[in-house]
Protein backbone atom coordinates (compact mmCIF):
# COMPACT_ATOMS: atom_id res chain seq x y z
CA UNK A 1 0.00 0.00 0.00
CA UNK A 2 1.25 3.55 -1.11
CA UNK A 3 1.82 6.34 1.16
CA UNK A 4 -0.25 9.28 -0.04
CA UNK A 5 1.55 11.84 1.83
CA UNK A 6 1.42 15.53 0.67
CA UNK A 7 4.22 17.18 -0.22
CA UNK A 8 5.89 19.64 2.20
CA UNK A 9 7.66 21.74 -1.43
CA UNK A 10 7.69 25.05 -0.39
CA UNK A 11 7.72 27.90 -3.26
CA UNK A 12 10.05 30.26 -2.93
CA UNK A 13 8.13 33.21 -2.25
CA UNK A 14 9.86 36.59 -4.49
CA UNK A 15 11.81 39.06 -2.33
CA UNK A 16 11.12 42.89 -2.54
CA UNK A 17 13.39 45.76 -1.53
CA UNK A 18 11.40 48.27 -0.54
CA UNK A 19 13.70 51.92 -0.07
CA UNK A 20 11.50 54.95 1.40
CA UNK A 21 12.23 57.48 3.98
CA UNK A 22 8.82 58.30 4.18
CA UNK A 23 8.41 55.54 7.57
CA UNK A 24 3.81 55.66 7.09
CA UNK A 25 4.59 54.63 3.16
CA UNK A 26 7.28 51.99 4.18
CA UNK A 27 5.08 50.37 6.18
CA UNK A 28 1.70 51.02 3.98
CA UNK A 29 4.02 48.83 1.14
CA UNK A 30 5.27 45.86 3.64
CA UNK A 31 1.72 45.41 4.88
CA UNK A 32 0.30 45.38 1.01
CA UNK A 33 3.17 43.40 -0.52
CA UNK A 34 3.04 40.97 2.45
CA UNK A 35 -0.75 40.15 1.99
CA UNK A 36 -0.04 40.31 -1.79
CA UNK A 37 2.39 36.78 -1.00
CA UNK A 38 5.89 38.64 -1.15
CA UNK A 39 8.94 38.82 1.14
CA UNK A 40 9.64 42.10 1.90
CA UNK A 41 12.82 43.46 2.92
CA UNK A 42 13.16 47.69 3.73
CA UNK A 43 15.44 49.91 3.96
CA UNK A 44 14.86 54.23 4.84
CA UNK A 45 17.74 55.35 3.07
CA UNK A 46 20.17 54.62 0.41
CA UNK A 47 23.30 53.50 2.01
CA UNK A 48 21.03 50.78 3.89
CA UNK A 49 19.00 49.81 0.77
CA UNK A 50 22.48 48.86 -0.42
CA UNK A 51 23.53 46.76 2.46
CA UNK A 52 20.06 45.21 2.49
CA UNK A 53 20.20 44.33 -1.06
CA UNK A 54 24.33 43.50 -1.07
CA UNK A 55 23.03 40.77 1.65
CA UNK A 56 19.58 39.87 0.79
CA UNK A 57 19.74 39.68 -3.33
CA UNK A 58 16.29 40.57 -3.60
CA UNK A 59 14.34 39.67 -6.89
CA UNK A 60 12.93 43.04 -7.56
CA UNK A 61 13.63 46.68 -5.87
CA UNK A 62 11.52 49.13 -5.44
CA UNK A 63 13.66 52.52 -4.70
CA UNK A 64 12.34 56.33 -4.00
CA UNK A 65 14.77 58.32 -5.69
CA UNK A 66 15.15 61.32 -3.32
CA UNK A 67 16.53 59.53 -0.10
CA UNK A 68 19.12 60.36 2.44
CA UNK A 69 22.59 58.67 2.28
CA UNK A 70 22.43 57.67 -1.30
CA UNK A 71 18.83 58.38 -3.97
CA UNK A 72 17.75 55.44 -5.69
CA UNK A 73 19.31 55.74 -9.09
CA UNK A 74 22.85 55.72 -7.26
CA UNK A 75 21.72 52.75 -5.40
CA UNK A 76 20.56 50.79 -8.25
CA UNK A 77 24.04 51.58 -9.68
CA UNK A 78 26.25 51.07 -7.14
CA UNK A 79 24.07 47.44 -6.66
CA UNK A 80 25.04 46.68 -10.71
CA UNK A 81 28.18 47.57 -10.23
CA UNK A 82 29.52 46.06 -7.28
CA UNK A 83 27.47 42.58 -7.31
CA UNK A 84 28.21 41.05 -10.20
CA UNK A 85 25.04 39.18 -10.19
CA UNK A 86 22.05 39.55 -13.29
CA UNK A 87 20.19 42.82 -13.22
CA UNK A 88 17.73 43.03 -10.88
CA UNK A 89 14.23 45.06 -12.25
CA UNK A 90 13.81 48.11 -10.09
CA UNK A 91 10.47 50.50 -9.82
CA UNK A 92 11.57 53.73 -9.09
CA UNK A 93 8.94 55.79 -7.11
CA UNK A 94 9.19 59.60 -6.99
CA UNK A 95 6.96 62.65 -6.04
CA UNK A 96 9.09 64.51 -8.42
CA UNK A 97 7.42 64.58 -11.79
CA UNK A 98 10.26 67.00 -13.79
CA UNK A 99 11.82 66.44 -16.81
CA UNK A 100 15.32 65.73 -14.80
CA UNK A 101 13.70 62.47 -13.31
CA UNK A 102 12.44 61.15 -16.47
CA UNK A 103 15.85 61.65 -18.08
CA UNK A 104 17.98 59.90 -15.34
CA UNK A 105 15.24 57.16 -15.03
CA UNK A 106 15.75 56.39 -18.84
CA UNK A 107 19.42 56.69 -18.14
CA UNK A 108 19.20 53.91 -15.48
CA UNK A 109 17.02 51.61 -17.42
CA UNK A 110 14.67 51.10 -14.49
CA UNK A 111 11.73 48.78 -15.51
CA UNK A 112 8.87 51.52 -14.06
CA UNK A 113 8.33 55.06 -12.67
CA UNK A 114 5.90 55.42 -10.82
CA UNK A 115 4.39 58.49 -8.98
CA UNK A 116 3.21 59.58 -5.59
CA UNK A 117 0.56 59.05 -4.15
CA UNK A 118 1.09 55.39 -5.51
CA UNK A 119 -1.71 53.46 -6.57
CA UNK A 120 -1.64 50.49 -4.74
CA UNK A 121 -3.83 48.35 -8.21
CA UNK A 122 -0.83 49.59 -10.59
CA UNK A 123 1.89 49.34 -8.16
CA UNK A 124 0.86 45.17 -7.96
CA UNK A 125 0.42 45.10 -12.04
CA UNK A 126 3.89 46.73 -12.68
CA UNK A 127 5.28 44.38 -9.61
CA UNK A 128 4.05 40.97 -11.36
CA UNK A 129 5.08 43.03 -15.37
CA UNK A 130 8.45 43.35 -13.77
CA UNK A 131 9.24 39.54 -12.05
CA UNK A 132 7.26 37.92 -15.35
CA UNK A 133 9.80 39.71 -17.49
CA UNK A 134 12.59 38.42 -15.60
CA UNK A 135 11.34 35.07 -15.32
CA UNK A 136 11.13 34.66 -19.08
Amino acid sequence: MMNNQNSSVRIPRPRILIADDDPALLRALTIRLTHEGYDVITASDGYNALARAMDERPDLMILDINMPAGDGFTVQERFENSSGWPRVPTIYISGDKSDVIRHRFRQAKGFALLHKPLDGRHLIEMIQRALWSCAA
